[in-house]
C-alpha cells in the first residue's frame, strides 16, 4: 500500500512542518495545502530580527500605513486568495480596517471589514476564555474535573480519566491525538453528547503533559463543559455553548455578528464564500452546506463566523486585560492572562530559521505562544472548508492584527505574511518574511507539478468490483462510485472525485483525492483498493501530524455494485 510518506519522498516539507507548528492551521479543514511548506532554512544571508524587548513600536501612519496597505493588496493576488479582511489595533484602537478583494470569485461583492468569514480553531481561544469568565464567576476552577462537569466523559485510560481539568481540555498536552475524520465523517449521525461519549474509543498516544497534540474533541469538551458549568442542559450541550458564549463572552465584548449558526450568516447581506483549489492549482468557490452539522459536535473547536470589525473588537479586550473597547470588563485579568500561559513546547524541527523557531515556543489555552525579537506574541490561526484566519497580537506593545480570508491553501502564508510585514514596518526591520512567501508559493507550485506528473487515468474495468458502500467502526460508512470515467468516494455528506498515483513504472499504487475541498498536497489520505482473498476492501491512510504514525482505516462492504471476478 502506497503511504502518504512515500509520496512526500520529493516533497520540500519545512522543518516547520516537521515540528508540528502548522496543526494550529487549518485543523478543521478537510485537506488544504500545508501552511509553511517549504519555508527556507537559515542562510548566513537571512535576517535575524534583533532583540526588540521593551521596544515601541511606530505608528501605522503615514507612508508605512501605505506601504501595508499596497503590500496586503499585492500579496492577496500574488497568493491568488479571492478576498481577505484586515485589521490592526494599536495602542488601544483600530488604527486600520479594510478589506479587499471580493466575496465570491467572479462575483463584483467586495470583501469588507464587516463581511462574514469563519475563523476556524481561533474559536478554541474564544472557548478557554469562556471559560476564564466562569472560573471568575465561581462557576468552577481551572482544576475542575471534566467528569465533574460531563458525567460521561472519559479517555481510554480510566486512570487519566478523573484527572483531566477544565483547564487540560485546552492544552494540547492530554495524550489524545489529532482525529478529525472521525467526526467529519460521521456529522451527520454524531451530537456533542455522542461526541463525549465516544471519546473514550480514541487512542492515547503519548504520556499526559509530555508531547503537543493537536485534538478538536478535547477542546470541544473544554467548550461543553464551560457551558454545563454555565447552568446549560447536559443533554442539549451544542444550545448550551451558544447560548452561554453569546452571554458572556460575545455580547460582553460586543460582537453581534459573531455567531455559530450558518442560519444568521445566511441573513446577513456581507458574507463571503469560500473556496479551494482542486489538484491542479485551479480555484473554485465551495457551496455553504445547508446545515452545519459536520460542525455541532466539535462546535467550541471551529464552528465561529465573524467579521475583522469585530475580530478587532476582541483583540481589543484581549490587549485591555479583559476590558472591552467601551470600558466594560468581560474577565479578569489574572483568569485572561491564564490562558495565556504555557502549557507544552512546540519543538522546532533542524534547520529552523532562529526567527520563526522563536514564533511557535508553546501552545497555551487556545493560543499559541511565541516572540518576535523577543516580544511576547500570542497567536492562533485557522482554517474550515475554504476559510483562513490568523489572530496576533504582542501584549507588551498593545499591538495586533487579524487577517481572515476566504481560501484555503496559499491562503495560509498570505496570513502569514500580512502579519510579519506589519511587524516588520512598526519594527523598522528589512522585508525578510516576503522571500519566505515566494518561496512557499514556488515550492507550492513544484509539488503541483510533481504530483500532476504521477496522476494517470481511472480504467473503469479495474475499479468496478470495488464500486458500493464500505463501512468503517470509527468513520462510519462510506461510498465508491463511477460516473462516466470518474471515480467518486462519498463520505460524511462530501464528496470527491479520485485519481490514481503512479509509480515512476507507471503501476497504480492508490488513489488520491483531486477535487475541493479534498484536494490536497502533500496528500491528506491516500486510498487503496485491496482484495484479502475473499473480498475487496477499501483502506485509507490518513496523514498525522508530523511525530504521530498515519491512521490507517479499512472499509469492509456493506453492498457492492458488482462482483469481482474470481
Amino acid at each position: 500500500m502506497l503511504t502518504r510518506r512515500a509520496l512526500l519522498a520529493s516533497a520540500a516539507v519545512s522543518p516547520l512542518l516537521a515540528a508540528g507548528y502548522t496543526a494550529t492551521h487549518a485543523q478543521l479543514e478537510p485537506p488544504g495545502e500545508d501552511v509553511l511548506v517549504a519555508t527556507p532554512v537559515a542562510t548566513p544571508e537571512a535576517h535575524i530580527v534583533p532583540d526588540l524587548t521593551g521596544v515601541t513600536p511606530l505608528p501605522l501612519t503615514g507612508e508605512r500605513l501605505a506601504t501595508f496597505e499596497a503590500y496586503v493588496a499585492a500579496k492577496l493576488a500574488e497568493a491568488g486568495v479571492p478576498g481577505a479582511a484586515v485589521a490592526v489595533v494599536q495602542n488601544g484602537e483600530v488604527v486600520f480596517q479594510q478589506g479587499f478583494g471580493v466575496r465570491e470569485i467572479g462575483q463584483p461583492a467586495p470583501v469588507t471589514p464587516d463581511t462574514l468569514l469563519r475563523i476556524g480553531s481561533v474559536t478554541k481561544s474564544f472557548s478557554s476564555l469562556l471559560t476564564a469568565t466562569l472560573v471568575d464567576a465561581g462557576r468552577l476552577s481551572w482544576d475542575t474535573p471534566l467528569v465533574d462537569l460531563l458525567p460521561d466523559f472519559a479517555v481510554a485510560d480510566p486512570a487519566l480519566t478523573p484527572r483531566l481539568t477544565a483547564r487540560d481540555a485546552f492544552c494540547a498536552c492530554t495524550g489524545l491525538p489529532r482525529r478529525d475524520f472521525e467526526f467529519i465523517f460521521n456529522a451527520h449521525e454524531l451530537t456533542p453528547e455522542l461526541l463525549i461519549e465516544g471519546m473514550a474509543e480514541l487512542p492515547l498516544t503519548a504520556p499526559y503533559g509530555e508531547k503537543y497534540q493537536y485534538s478538536n474533541q478535547m477542546v470541544a469538551a473544554g467548550g461543553f463543559a464551560a457551558a454545563a458549568a454555565a447552568g446549560g442542559s447536559p443533554h442539549d450541550l451544542g444550545h448550551a455553548y451558544a447560548i452561554a458564549l453569546r452571554e458572556r463572552v460575545l455580547n460582553p465584548i460586543g460582537m453581534p455578528q459573531t455567531t455559530l449558526a450558518l442560519t444568521d450568516v445566511l441573513a446577513d447581506d456581507d458574507y463571503a464564500i469560500p473556496h479551494a483549489a482542486d489538484v491542479a492549482g485551479a480555484l473554485h468557490p465551495l457551496e455553504l452546506l445547508d446545515d452545519d452539522s459536520w460542525l455541532v459536535p466539535v462546535a467550541p473547536s471551529g464552528a465561529l463566523w465573524s467579521s475583522a470589525a469585530e475580530m478587532a473588537r476582541y483583540i481589543q479586550t484581549e490587549l485591555r486585560k479583559g476590558v472591552n473597547p467601551d470600558g466594560r470588563r468581560v474577565v479578569s485579568a489574572e483568569n485572561l492572562e491564564r490562558t495565556w500561559q504555557p502549557s507544552v513546547a512546540l519543538q522546532a524541527g533542524p534547520g529552523t530559521p532562529p526567527d520563526m523557531a522563536a514564533f511557535a515556543g508553546h501552545y497555551a489555552l487556545g493560543w499559541v505562544l511565541g516572540a518576535y525579537g523577543g516580544q511576547r506574541l500570542v497567536w492562533h490561526s485557522g482554517g474550515t472548508l475554504g476559510f483562513t484566519a490568523l489572530v496576533s497580537f504582542l501584549p507588551d506593545a498593545d499591538l495586533g492584527v487579524v487577517t481572515l480570508t476566504n481560501g484555503s491553501g496559499t491562503a495560509g502564508p498570505f496570513t502569514y505574511a500580512v502579519q510579519f510585514r506589519l511587524l516588520e514596518l512598526l519594527f523598522d526591520q528589512p522585508a525578510a518574511f516576503d522571500a519566505a512567501l515566494a518561496t512557499s508559493l514556488a515550492g507550492a507550485a513544484e509539488r503541483r507539478g510533481d504530483l500532476l506528473a504521477h496522476l494517470g487515468k481511472i480504467d473503469p474495468a479495474a475499479v468496478t468490483p470495488y464500486l458500493g458502500r464500505y463501512a468503517n467502526p470509527d468513520l462510519g460508512e462510506v461510498s465508491l462510485v463511477l460516473q462516466g470515467d470518474s471515480l467518486i468516494f462519498i463520505a460524511g455528506g462530501l464528496r470527491t472525485q479520485l485519481l490514481p498515483w503512479l509509480d515512476d513504472d507507471g503501476a497504480v499504487t492508490g488513489y488520491l483525492t483531486v477535487t475541493p475541498p479534498w484536494a490536497s498536497n502533500p496528500p491528506e489520505a491516500v486510498l487503496t483498493l485491496e482484495d484479502d482473498g475473499d473480498r475487496p476492501q477499501l483502506v485509507m491512510s490518513v496523514r498525522s501530524d508530523p511525530g504521530e504514525a498515519d491512521v490507517v482505516y479499512t472499509f469492509e462492504p456493506i453492498e457492492l455494485a458488482a462482483t469481482p471476478t474470481p
